[in-house]
């Protein structure tokens, strides 16, 4: 039977996901920063030249932000998870250590 080896530093390694999604956020606030410029810049008309701009980059930047908001989603719940069987793996050695005592 194998042997489960828990790193002692196993906390500080999911994180480091937590900090992840951070710097993801504030890429987040980025590209709306960047969104507001091209609308500044664009214009927000109806002129021909507008409209192409905007038909040109609105899309991408739309899909930018969907996909920073789903990875910070998928860093965040790694974070939570990897905190949560941290917690797990520290409260089973406390309870083994209690049992080994009692025995």
């Amino acid at each position: 039977m194998s042997e489960l080896v828990v790193p002692s530093d196993l906390r500080l390694r999911f994180a480091r996901f937590g900090q992840a999604e951070e710097v993801l956020g504030r890429l987040g606030e980025t590209i709306e920063q960047i969104h507001d410029l091209n609308l500044a810049g664009a214009g927000n008309t109806s002129d021909e030249i507008a409209q192409t701009y905007r038909s040109k980059v609105d899309g991408p930047t739309e899909n930018l932000k969907v996909l920073v908001k789903r990875v910070r989603g998928v860093l965040l719940m790694t974070d939570e998870g990897g905190q949560l069987a941290s917690d797990t793996f520290d409260q089973g050695e406390v309870e083994a250590g209690n049992q080994g005592r009692r025995w």
